[in-house]
């Protein structure tokens, strides 16, 4: 338990931590208020810039199109003006110099054109415009008498660009945006007669209206645009209230005569909203500070966009010195916080020490008898003699009596009189640890089996005695007799078993050689009873897979016994396959069967020359028992990177199911996809891989691709000097020239 001062050390440490955190809180939010406070001062700043912008802008374009209005108006009047007053029309030979002077006034107004009904071109700024043919069906809905209306833009630049026919001339950024004004013809006046600035045209009487043109170039309305606005990230634009964008700066990506469907100032401006800001999406790319305004005496509306990053920009350079002071900041006050925390700590760990020492000893002595009191070994010290000073608890069960009264006697005298030499042997030398098992009696006198081990206990290099502990082994020790015991028996029983097969089937031979001999005389003396014949024939066949029964049971029994030990020497492993080869040929030929035999031209290793051919005759005789009538059998060799050597037979049987791939090589066992009555006593294959294993190699098998299996037989590396082997040329005629063939 800590001290009281301890306690208050700890406390103020602790209120040391909550001070710092709450310092550096603060700090943060003297640091971050004034930065948030900067950052929507400078939104609002540039909502307002953008609103003000909007609004200046809004009213040039307002004004762009009201002069372009009253214009076409005034020139509507001196028309009317003029046939009212003399009924003829001689002013109309000045009308193209009016139109120029227009332009001359207005430089925003491209050119000025007065249209009969049918949008022919009567009179133009543009002599070369005269008689063109304008299809006013194309602007859709038209003004009525005495009013203008505003028109949708239209690419191109002049009226020839408009006219029935004709393909917008130049480039398709630039565009016009039309006004047309619709002019009423006096009930009594004759026709005007088309004129221009070259001389008059004459036309036909007509009561219809006409129309007066003007083509506004938005281009003027975009500089006015770039010199309000700054060179950056930042755009305006105009555009009508259905979406269609009429003017804009460079920096929009938009082209004029595009859709800014989607914008959200038209949803605003849909909402009945026909001003104001916001922070969000439009038409540049990024978050923007956007300002729109829709004017209130034609459908226009004007935006103004400004990019957030580039508002933001002197708010950013001033954050990145707010930022390294208030890092500077809070490093000093962790720095400090820290420092303070580790003097308290030092100081309270220093006193907690002292406080701690005066009941070490004693904590660590009770603790030292309630340990040595609750294990279930014997704990035990001795002097450098062997002689016991003290015991634990547990001593009750190795002696009767109290454990106080074993001190004072020898371990070694406890032990049974043959294990006494050797425990006194434990404190013979000093060093390291040495451990013995003994047999020591228990409190009742039964005899227990302990696991004893002592280490010495030495102070400035002098030995004062040893520490030791017994474990009571008595019934591992059992155990392990009984487990001895037990595995004697079974390789006691294995070996009977063994003989037993071995001596029953060669007794089984006697009488087989006997049946066997008795059906071939019957077969030799039946002559012509076929009957008799076909009886003989059936005993000696059931004779013989009886004989291959017995001699596959005494082979198994060989090779688990000494008698079946391998004789093993430097051989061609050619010699062996090759003699397989000719030993199996009736028997591939009867099947109708190819043999391919591809061999290297040496493969040299030491092998069992017999039990190798056994091995290698087995899986080829299964191979052929199960491949399809007509087919192909592959035996392949080479050898491995590994040195070793790699037999494959493979043909295109029924295959074996992937869960039987080592199931079919213990002993009896079939695959399932062959028990068809063709197998045999499902001992070939175990007898194999237990030739191929005692000679260090192992045998497997595995599925071939479109059907069939393929069996491995792997021999490890040979030494070198069986690689100094030569060819043998009666197997190179025999084995390697199929392979060539």
């Amino acid at each position: 338990m800590l001290g009281p001062a301890v306690r208050s050390l700890q406390r103020l440490r602790r209120a040391t931590l909550w001070a710092g955190v709450a310092l550096s809180l603060g700090t943060l939010a003297a640091l971050i208020g004034p930065a948030w406070v900067g950052r929507q001062e400078a939104i609002e700043e540039a909502r307002t810039r953008g609103a003000l912008l909007a609004q200046v802008l809004e009213a040039d374009a307002s004004r762009t199109i009201e002069t372009a209005s009253l214009s076409l108006h005034a020139l509507g009047d001196g028309l009317a003006r003029g046939v009212d007053a003399s009924g003829h029309r001689d002013e109309e030979e000045h009308l193209g110099e009016h139109f120029n002077h227009v332009l001359v006034g207005l430089p925003f107004i491209r050119g000025v054109a007065l249209l009969d009904a049918r949008g022919r071109v009567l009179t133009s700024t543009d002599a070369e415009d005269v008689g063109l043919e304008i299809p006013l069906d194309d602007f859709g809905r038209l003004p009525g008498p005495d009013r203008d209306l505003l028109l949708p833009l239209r690419p191109g630049r002049g009226l020839a660009d408009l006219a029935r026919g004709r393909q917008p001339r130049g480039a398709t950024a630039v565009s016009m945006l039309p006004m047309l004004l619709q002019l009423p013809a006096p009930p009594d006046a004759p026709a005007l007669a088309a004129s221009s600035a070259t001389g008059p045209v004459p036309g036909d009487r007509e009561r219809d209206p006409r129309w007066l043109l003007a083509l506004i170039n938005p281009d003027a309305l975009a500089q006015v645009q770039q010199r309000a606005l700054p060179a950056g990230r930042s755009a305006a634009w105009l555009a009508s209230t259905d979406g269609q964008l009429l003017a804009a700066m460079e920096t929009l990506h938009q082209l004029p005569g595009q859709r800014l469907d989607g914008h959200p100032a038209f949803d605003a401006l849909r909402r009945g909203r026909e001003h104001g800001t916001y922070l969000g999406t439009g038409a540049l790319p990024g978050e923007l500070v956007v300002a729109f305004r829709a004017s209130s005496r034609r459908p226009l509306i004007v935006g103004v966009e400004q990019s957030l990053d580039e508002v933001l920009a002197a708010w950013h350079s001033g954050l990145r010195w707010l930022l390294l002071i208030g890092t500077v900041a809070l490093a000093l006050i962790a720095a400090a916080t820290a420092t303070v925390r580790r003097s308290l700590q030092a100081r309270a760990e220093t006193m907690e020490a002292l406080e701690g020492a005066h009941e070490q000893l004693a904590d660590r002595e009770r603790d030292m008898r309630v340990l040595l009191k609750s294990v279930q070994e014997v704990i035990f010290r001795t002097n450098p003699a062997g002689t016991l000073t003290f015991v634990n608890a547990r001593w009750t069960t190795l002696h009767r009596g109290r454990p106080d009264e074993a001190v004072g006697r020898r371990l070694a005298d406890l032990a049974e009189p043959a294990d006494r030499e050797a425990v006194a042997a434990l404190f013979d030398a000093d060093d390291g640890v040495r451990g013995v098992e003994a047999t020591i009696r228990n409190g009742e006198g039964a005899p227990r089996r302990y696991q004893i081990a002592v280490v010495p206990l030495r102070r400035d290099g002098a030995l004062l005695g040893y520490a030791g502990s017994a474990v009571d082994i008595t019934e591992r020790s059992a155990a392990e007799r009984l487990t001895r015991q037990a595995r004697d028996a079974a390789e006691e029983a294995s070996r009977i078993k063994t003989e037993f097969l071995a001596n029953i089937s060669h007794e089984l031979r006697t009488p087989l050689q006997s049946i066997l001999g008795f059906s071939e005389l019957g077969i030799a003396r039946s002559g012509e009873q076929e009957r008799l014949r076909a009886m003989f024939a059936d005993i000696h066949g059931s004779g013989q897979r009886m004989l291959t029964l017995v001699n596959d049971l005494l082979d198994a029994a060989k090779l688990e016994s000494n008698v079946g030990a391998l004789d093993l020497r430097p051989v061609d492993l050619r010699e062996p396959v090759g003699a397989v080869l000719r030993e199996l040929a009736p028997l591939t030929a009867k099947r109708q069967l190819a043999l391919i035999a591809d061999l290297p031209d040496a493969l040299p290793g030491r092998a069992d020359p017999l039990r190798l051919q056994q091995a290698v005759r087995n899986v080829l005789a299964n191979a052929i028992k199960f491949a399809p009538q007509g087919g192909t059998i592959e035996l392949r060799g080479r050898r491995d990177a590994d040195g070793g050597l790699h037999l494959s037979v493979a043909d295109r049987g029924p295959g074996i199911p992937a869960q039987e791939l080592e199931r079919i090589f213990d002993p009896f066992i079939q695959s399932s996809a062959t028990k068809d009555g063709s197998g045999g006593t499902g001992l070939g294959l175990p007898i194999s891989r237990r030739i191929v294993e005692l000679h260090g190699g192992r045998l497997y098998a595995t599925n071939r691709e479109g059907g069939g299996a393929e069996f491995h037989l792997v021999l490890p590396p040979c030494d070198a000097s069986d690689l100094s082997l030569t060819d043998s040329p009666g197997v190179q005629d025999e084995v390697g020239r199929p392979a060539r063939e």
